[in-house]
């Protein structure tokens, strides 16, 4: 499951190419006016052997705060730097590092719409062509146009630009995980505030900041596909052509005013594969998206539509489709819906490439998700900063690095976002909401080896289990310092 939204400010990364220096990874974000960079160590020692040499000209950084991400340490350091200069520093000490490859991951909703696409144009490019060799002999073009495939054709070709837009699938808010990490904030911070500083985790803080963007009718469209894009492309479109093709659009006004069922297609296995498609639908309209954070308990229900509901629909669709691809290959010949080339009959092999592809998309569908549940992270970053701003200004930045340790440490397993985004997002929410809160803590700051000695140790719950605080224990001072 992907735990995240996009986050701004953009971050530029690098990662060490072997895995043996000191130095596992560097990141770079500008936000604020402030240049930040993010150094993630192995061990201690690393840092401990590093952070002088960034420290000294020609770098001149200055350390922001210092906290351990899944045990390793993580120096922030502040500075007009350029990202050259801080390699090239690196690698005289042995640390080479190469830029971070966004994530090549097998996208099934992409393929499948790419297949879609060839398939639906090939059944286009069949029902045209029938059409203008019916034309030659003297009838109407658009007569002559099977109008089952024509619906059934444009409705998927228009779903599969849908799936190219949105191609994760469905993308909600997880409300239940914005409320546990709302909660895990407060927890981190209980020690460091009173009790009335503490935020409800129900209360909504992005809807207390000033509207910075205009939310436009158009944007209102996007953001609504982009919440049901499944549902409206997917499944609502790609229904309309599975009905399409079992009963032809031609009769639907007719029926319509007389009250009736549509003429079904004189060609039964494309009956039967409208409505076997209709009924793989539907049973794939029920799927859900699993939330695991959600305090309710999953009845077995739930386990059916979040496991089981969308593979089923896919499967019943492949055999829907292989009955399209079997029609358009064996019984053409010589019929109404086939080809007659200089007086020969011919098969319609465009039609049924045309609907193999379409099976073949549905087969790689079985491999994409019904959707995925994304943490508002302005929300996030709007109640972690709110909080914050409630502390002591001499500990805000390494209680704000603190805070984005413990959030990105969350995030790890489903995939990011990484730890230097969410610090920076912090900065950012900051600076604009709590501009004089954050300069009263980059003034007040301590170096953060201090502000750790002179913080307790205390120990907080967290996931259930008792855990060590993130103030370094004594023998970590001792190697930083």
């Amino acid at each position: 499951m992907n735990n995240n939204e996009k986050t701004s400010p953009s971050i530029t990364s690098y990662r060490s190419v072997n895995g043996r220096g000191r130095v596992s990874g560097v990141d770079f974000s500008t936000v604020a006016g402030r240049q930040l960079t993010f150094y993630e160590f192995y061990d201690w020692a690393g840092l401990k052997a590093l952070q002088p040499l960034l420290a000294r000209p020609p770098l001149s950084q200055e350390v922001e705060a210092i906290t351990t991400v899944s045990g390793r340490p993580m120096l922030v350091m502040r500075g007009p730097v350029s990202q050259s200069a801080v390699l090239e520093i690196l690698s005289t000490q042995g640390e080479t590092q190469v830029a971070m490859a966004p994530p090549n991951a097998f996208d099934a909703w992409k393929v499948r719409s790419v297949l879609g696409f060839a398939g639906q144009g090939l059944q286009l490019a069949s029902t045209f062509l029938r059409a203008g060799l019916a034309k030659k002999a003297g009838h109407g073009f658009w007569k002559n146009v099977d109008p089952s495939i024509f619906v059934f054709a444009a409705a998927n070709l228009t779903a599969n630009v849908i799936n190219l837009v949105y191609h994760q699938g469905e993308q909600v808010d997880d409300q239940h995980q914005l409320r546990y990490l709302k909660q895990r904030v407060n927890r981190d911070l209980a020690p460091h505030l009173n009790a009335s500083e503490m935020l409800d985790i129900d209360d909504k803080r992005q809807a207390l900041r000033p509207h910075e963007e205009v939310n436009r009718p158009l944007d209102k469209a996007r953001g609504f596909l982009k919440r049901h894009s499944v549902e409206v492309g997917e499944l609502g479109l790609r229904y309309l052509g599975a009905v399409g093709l079992a009963y032809p659009a031609t009769d639907w006004r007719s029926a319509l005013a007389e009250k009736r069922m549509p003429k079904k297609n004189g060609a039964g296995l494309r009956v039967y594969a409208g409505l076997s498609s209709i009924f793989g639908k539907t049973v794939a309209l029920t799927s859900a998206i699993p939330d695991p954070y959600n305090p309710k308990p999953a009845t077995w229900l739930d386990h059916i539509r979040e496991k089981i509901s969308f593979l089923a629909g896919g499967l019943i669709e492949i055999t829907s489709f292989s009955a399209l691809a079997y029609d358009c290959f064996f019984n053409t010949k010589g019929k109404k819906n086939g080809f007659v080339i200089q007086g020969k009959p011919q098969r319609d092999w465009l039609g049924g490439i045309g609907a193999s592809m379409f099976v073949s998309g549905y087969i790689v569908r079985l491999w994409a998700k019904f959707g995925e549940r994304h943490v508002d992270m302005k929300e996030l970053f709007a109640h972690t900063s709110d909080t914050l701003a409630h502390v002591s200004p001499e500990k805000l930045p390494q209680l704000m690095a603190n805070s984005a340790a413990s959030l990105a440490e969350h995030f790890e397993k489903g995939g990011g976002p990484l730890f230097a985004s969410i610090y920076s997002g912090l900065v950012d929410d900051m600076s604009r909401h709590h501009a004089t809160v954050m300069k009263a803590g980059a003034a007040a700051a301590q170096s953060p080896v201090e502000v750790l000695k002179h913080a307790p140790d205390s120990t907080i719950a967290r996931d259930g289990v008792e855990w060590q605080g993130r103030v370094a224990s004594a023998q970590d001072l001792a190697r930083a310092s």
